[in-house]
């Protein structure tokens, strides 16, 4: 991998985390570093950066949340 990233990981990692599928449609996981990423060209190029870069965070939020079981009602504010 080269170039600027964007990244999320959970430690400890829960079981099947890499395994869960994020968004948007160009991020992926690493196995050799245990972590997502999303290329930083990948969200300059996308028709809405924030849009790509916001899902990219929320999705890889909820894959370690659920996965991992943490008690989200008690971590997420509502508007």
């Amino acid at each position: 991998m080269k170039g600027a990233a964007f990244y999320a990981y959970a430690a400890p990692e829960p079981d099947g985390f890499g395994d869960r599928p994020v968004r948007p449609a160009k991020a992926f996981y690493s196995k050799q570093m245990s972590e997502f990423f999303l290329m930083y060209d990948d969200v300059r190029a996308a028709d809405s950066p924030r849009d790509a870069l916001l899902e990219f965070c929320q999705s890889t939020y909820e894959a370690a949340a659920d996965l991992g079981k943490w008690d989200r009602a008690n971590l997420e504010r509502t508007a």
